[in-house]
């Protein structure tokens, strides 16, 4: 919070009253009184400043395209900063309702509209197979890793993993630009409709890997291959689960998420859904 407050008042911003919103894989805070939010994440390991400045090439693309997001911050020169051990980048402060709540039909117009812009992006981009989905095989894979599991617990998720990549890699599906990670966190309830936010995910894919994480798989918004869609909501329900046991104890949210698509996976093997083992 200090390194972002010190880049801010370089460029004569206000920042006195900074306001923790999130702490998870980043930082982000509010820097009030001004109407900028800083995205944090530490640039020794990682490469945090380059991955920053891809999301932000992303984000300017879809803020020149008229897509429904959160922009960014105009205040200050639009960069990846360092500062110090930390690489950071600002938003725009976007007021919302908390409260509020957003139908699935509009978060899946709006995302579609995402889609549209990402359409017109040409950029290098990993596949959501070589992102999210193999960074938990890598964890899996590793005896090491994920110490609160009990040994029947990995083999059961390593085995899932297995089987249900090997069941999405034997189906047909068209790549395209997608989000990487739609969920309710991230996206917004404004005066102004539903915005999206943190474009760090973005990869190709099939459309279902966004609509596996959009609540209510947009609300007919989109044509499905419900098949493809049950896989890919078990192999995200999945990648979830390990990146929750990955960081053990930061929070009992994290805890009981871990748990809960732990439990959601057990209960789609006993209920039928059973995949043939790799």
């Amino acid at each position: 919070m200090r390194a972002a407050q010190a880049v801010a008042r370089r460029h004569g911003l206000p920042c006195h009253k900074p306001r923790l919103l999130h702490d998870a894989n980043n930082v982000v805070v509010h820097l009030a009184p001004s109407p900028v939010v800083a995205k944090i994440c530490g640039s020794a390991h990682g490469g945090g400043r380059s991955k920053l400045a891809a999301e932000l090439d992303v984000a300017l693309h879809l803020e020149r395209s008229g897509a429904p997001i959160v922009e960014t911050s105009h205040e200050l020169p639009v960069l990846a900063y360092e500062e110090g051990d930390y690489a950071m980048t600002f938003w725009r402060h976007q007021a919302q309702d908390l409260e509020a709540a957003v139908s699935d039909v509009a978060a899946g117009r709006a995302l579609a509209e995402v889609h549209r812009a990402l359409d017109t992006f040409i950029a290098p981009t990993r596949s959501f197979m070589d992102r999210q989905v193999r960074r938990a095989g890598d964890v899996l894979a590793n005896p090491l890793s994920l110490p609160d599991l009990s040994q029947s617990e990995r083999n059961f998720l390593h085995q899932t993993y297995l089987a249900l990549i090997s069941a999405v890699r034997d189906r047909g599906f068209e790549y395209r630009l997608l989000h990487g990670d739609p969920h309710r966190g991230n996206y917004l309830a404004a005066q102004n409709g539903c915005l999206f936010i943190d474009f760090e995910s973005v990869c190709s894919g099939p459309l279902e890997w966004d609509l596996s994480a959009l609540p209510g798989a947009g609300a007919g918004t989109f044509s499905v291959d419900d098949e493809l869609l049950s896989l890919v909501r078990r192999l995200r329900s999945l990648c979830v689960a390990v990146w929750c046991w990955s960081r053990p104890h930061v929070s009992a949210e994290l805890d009981r998420a871990a748990r809960g698509h732990l439990q959601s996976l057990r209960e789609s093997r006993r209920t039928g859904l059973r995949l043939a083992a790799a």
